[in-house]
């Protein structure tokens, strides 16, 4: 027997109650589990959580802890489920406010994008199974055009290529990959995604395949869509836009934080740090381009409301989930009050 749960009118999701039990369902079979699987909570107050990644194995879990200047590092175990304490915790930073993994041939990488306008990378020590704490590169200085820096990514497939956003600039900059040995990357971009839609963006994510790029615009409350231009017209070069090619302005959005699409259909997840809760919209093949669907096909309340509703009343812009992160079947979000909590999701 299937319940039909509906908020203002519209179709949410449908549950199956004896197919999908413990499980939220949207219409277009995202299935996200209504428990988190593990919830990772904050060390102390001062433990600010604000960005999240998966290494390239999932074996690694990590957060970035802006107040701290810290990025915590936690193993996932062979239950599954992930140590309770960081096994490793690097420090030195300046305001780190989000991270991302990526391999360079047999290495694994780690970039942090802090607030301050800097990108460090650091690398595996093979012979320790661990990421050394001594910084191996930096994009950095004047020339970078960083200018909080919120958000960090390494452009798939080949993750040859960094992005990162700018609050400030309305911009995302991006950085190739000058030498593999050593790790190098340009310092001055060498293209710059600029668009009225782009207002404060804080995250940004870019599908599996690399034809599509997400932004958070914190600043206007919607999420903006590129796809990757067809290398024959940019003379090889990497390019996105110049137009998004969808552009999710839903009335439920409250200061989008993180974006990140599911791996197998490519649905779009979006945290919101003014509200209580993660989205999730729909993507459909119109007819000369992919959009995503309008209203939401999935929401999940992730904190206390109690708890919620006293930091908003603060900070209307404060409150609810901010870092995501996903790999495979497990989807992270974390936030300064509850720490992190992982989800299971299945798609189909």
């Amino acid at each position: 027997m299937g319940c039909l749960l509906h908020a203002a009118g519209r179709l949410l999701w449908e549950v199956n109650q004896d197919q999908n039990r413990g499980f939220r369902l949207s219409p277009s079979n995202l299935r996200i589990s209504e428990k988190p699987l593990q919830h990772l909570a904050p060390t102390g107050k001062s433990e600010r959580f604000e960005g999240l990644a998966f290494s390239t194995s999932g074996s690694t879990l990590g957060v970035a802890t802006a107040d701290t200047n810290a990025v915590l590092l936690f193993r996932r175990q062979s239950n599954g489920l992930f140590e309770d304490t960081p096994y490793r915790r690097l420090e030195g930073l300046d305001y780190p406010h989000d991270l991302s993994f990526s391999m360079c041939g047999p290495i694994e990488l780690m970039a942090i994008a802090q607030r301050t306008g800097a990108i460090p990378l650091y690398r595996v020590d093979e012979t320790r199974d661990d990421f050394a704490p001594e910084r191996i590169f930096e994009i950095s200085g004047q020339t970078s055009k960083l200018s909080f820096s919120d958000g960090v990514a390494f452009v798939p497939p080949y993750n040859d290529c960094l992005a990162a956003c700018n609050l400030i600039t309305n911009s995302i900059s991006f950085y190739p990959r000058v030498s593999s040995s050593p790790v190098r990357f340009a310092v001055t971009p060498d293209f710059e995604l600029t668009h009225p839609s782009l207002v404060h963006p804080d995250g940004l994510a870019f599908s599996p395949c690399g034809t599509w790029l997400a932004v958070a615009n914190h600043g206007n409350n919607t999420v903006s869509v590129f796809s990757r231009r067809n290398t024959l017209r940019t003379m090889g070069r990497l390019r996105f836009g110049p137009k998004p090619i969808s552009i999710i302005a839903d009335d439920q959005l409250r200061c989008p934080h993180s974006v990140a699409f599911t791996p197998r259909t490519n649905h779009l997840v979006v945290t919101n740090a003014g509200g209580n809760f993660f989205s999730a919209y729909s993507p459909r093949r119109g007819r000369f381009r992919m959009k995503w669907n309008r209203p939401t096909a999935l929401q999940v309340s992730v904190g206390e409301d109690s708890i919620f509703q006293k930091v908003n009343a603060e900070n209307k812009m404060e409150g609810g989930p901010k870092g995501l992160a996903i790999h495979d079947n497990n989807l992270a979000v974390c936030n300064p009050e509850f720490g992190i909590k992982i989800y299971s999701f299945h798609e189909s």
